[in-house]
């Protein structure tokens, strides 16, 4: 098994103490820092998403999974920093107002962050305004909305139109997912709707690889 193979068991299978020796083994060896992330941890960090996805691994794995990524992390900062890794882009995400269910948000933040996204968690029950400052501030690329009820749907056609009225439409990717949303809705409003966490990660890397993703979301 390549060290690339075994960087990606030790977040499969959560395992902190594996992943942080093999982190060190990789500066050691003088290979390819990026590789390591994105071709290791991160390769780790997808098939995580996956289990997810057929519901083998559930939020408490997933925690762990990510846990042993970031203690790796820690390890190849120091010279993530001399190879200049940028984030793939910014990303607010929160729940929007009227809903305080936050496990889908806080396991899609999760995916997106260990693969390469910064993610700014605006949290639940969240006003058009809050959204509106964090996106701003952060000067972010992508909005992902998530709810699990269905009278919030008005609201996020609310904070769509407020989005327009901002002057951020243009600009912004919006994606939203929970049991509430559906593609018909999406569609209605010009926004793209993403049923899985996993799945979200895997639209914003065609994307932001330089293709294009279902929908305008103008």
């Amino acid at each position: 098994m390549s060290l690339l193979e075994k960087l990606s068991k030790s977040v499969i299978e959560g395992d902190s103490e594996m992943a942080i020796s093999l982190a060190k083994e990789v500066i050691k060896q003088g290979l390819d820092i990026n590789e390591a992330i994105f071709n290791g941890l991160n390769e780790g960090m997808r098939i995580v998403g996956e289990l997810y996805e057929k519901r083998e691994y559930f939020l408490p794995e997933i925690i762990i999974s990510a846990d042993a990524l970031y203690d790796a992390l820690v390890i190849l900062q120091p010279y993530m920093k001399k190879l200049k890794l940028k984030h793939k882009a910014v990303i607010v995400i929160g729940v929007v107002r009227g809903d305080i269910h936050d496990i889908g948000k806080n396991i899609t933040k999760i995916l997106l962050e260990t693969s390469g996204y910064k993610v700014i968690d605006v949290g639940r029950n969240v006003m058009p305004e809050t959204f509106i400052k964090a996106i701003k501030e952060n000067d972010a690329d992508v909005l992902a909305l998530s709810t699990l009820m269905n009278p919030t749907l008005e609201n996020i056609e609310i904070l769509v139109d407020k989005l327009k009225e901002e002057g951020l439409r243009e600009t912004l990717k919006i994606i939203i997912g929970g049991a509430a949303t559906s593609e018909q809705f999406a569609n209605s409003i010009d926004i793209i709707h993403c049923d899985n966490a996993s799945k979200a990660v895997d639209l914003l890397d065609e994307y932001f690889s330089g293709d294009n993703i279902s929908g305008d979301n103008k």
